[in-house]
């Protein structure tokens, strides 16, 4: 094989897509068996390590979700653009982005009388371990999903020739998956929702050509976001 095929296999779309969806259950996997081996427990009491330490599932959601996707784009030296993030397209991001997030806090208040950020849980976690962990877990379940979804979304686009269409394949595609990843991992209802959710989030993007707003939004409205920054004052 010589050096152009070497290095097209790693730029390939198809490649690239099954790899990522076969890492995301991979890799959660795979950080289990870390914890496996530090706490030297067998896989129920891993399990209960993690109930018990929630914060851990930090790394889960880094390695499984966020670490193929990077990199692959920076080993491949993939055009950043390509995902959304740059200049193009960023005002109106932001403008569409900011209108949905408010929209997302003003009918949670209209239906339930609270904003929707779930229930905010404070770990005790001794300085300087609960800045890292909610530092780490604001970066991970905020922007770092949605580059995963984003990712996800282009590469799958490149796979069936629809970059230019904004309801695209790469987007359905990428949203029926990846709501049925979190019938997996959570419940239907869940499932339900975070897929309306990041089918906005993925219409703007597609829109705008930019995913810096849908960063910034996910951020706010995600509940995972809050209860890790809970540690904050922990």
């Amino acid at each position: 094989m010589n050096k152009k095929n070497k290095t097209s296999i790693w730029l390939n779309p198809v490649f690239r897509v099954a790899a990522a969806w076969l890492w995301f259950i991979i890799g959660a996997a795979f950080v289990i068996l870390i914890i496996l081996a530090v706490y030297r427990t067998s896989f129920s009491e891993a399990m209960s390590v993690l109930g018990n330490r929630k914060y851990l599932a930090i790394y889960i959601e880094i390695a499984s979700a966020g670490l193929l996707p990077v990199l692959f784009t920076v080993f491949c030296r993939d055009d950043l653009e390509l995902y959304g993030i740059g200049r193009r397209g960023i005002l109106k991001s932001l403008i569409l982005s900011g209108l949905f997030a408010a929209l997302f806090f003003i009918v949670s208040l209209l239906t339930s009388g609270q904003l929707a950020i779930g229930q905010v849980q404070v770990y005790q976690i001794d300085f300087p371990w609960n800045i890292w962990y909610a530092v780490l877990g604001i970066f991970a379940y905020g922007p770092l999903e949605v580059f995963f979804f984003v990712w996800l979304v282009a590469n799958t686009d490149r796979i069936f020739k629809s970059e230019k269409r904004i309801l695209s394949w790469g987007l359905l595609i990428t949203i029926v998956i990846f709501s049925l990843a979190h019938v997996l991992t959570t419940d239907i209802y869940n499932a339900l929702y975070t897929g309306a959710l990041f089918i906005i989030i993925g219409l703007i993007y597609k829109y705008t050509g930019n995913s810096i707003g849908p960063m910034i939004a996910w951020t706010l409205i995600n509940g995972q976001v809050w209860n890790v920054a809970g540690m904050l004052w922990s």
